[in-house]
């Protein structure tokens, strides 16, 4: 037969062990949560939702989505990188703007395109004319 003060002192200790746990395992998400929203550059084939880079590059073609067309051809060129960054950022690109037609700069249905986001990065031509200044890029419109 059990004596009721072991009964008690191991209920006790699995309460304080299933606290301990519980309590790791918050600190743990939460640890996760900042470390993966952290506001420094990860290669955007790291890239989640939430993440800072995320947001900036979802900020910039918000503010380009106001001024285009649904249905538009849209060109998008961003800096070269390791790990072919550029193709990364294009593919968030067009995963953020659904309803336009994303198509990569350097390609030739860029040659297509009415438009050219560029994200951090200079593009010069004589057919560009700004249209308008985002946060983190640029805004052209293609052609006469």
């Amino acid at each position: 037969m059990h004596r009721p003060i072991s009964v008690a002192v191991r209920l006790l200790a699995g309460l304080a062990l299933g606290w301990a746990v519980f309590c790791v395992a918050v600190e743990t998400r939460g640890s996760l949560s900042y470390y993966m929203a952290r506001g420094g550059n990860v290669s955007p084939y790291l890239w989640r939702f939430g993440m800072a880079p995320v947001e900036r590059l979802a900020r910039c073609l918000a503010e380009a989505r106001e001024l285009m067309p649904a249905g538009s051809v849209v060109a998008f060129v961003s800096p070269d990188g390791p790990g072919d960054a550029d193709f990364f950022r294009w593919r968030w690109a067009a995963y953020l703007l659904p309803d336009e037609d994303v198509v990569r700069w350097r390609d030739a249905e860029g040659a297509r395109a009415g438009f050219l986001i560029t994200y951090r990065r200079q593009v010069d031509g004589t057919a560009l004319r700004m249209m308008r200044q985002l946060h983190g890029g640029r805004l052209y419109r293609i052609g006469p």
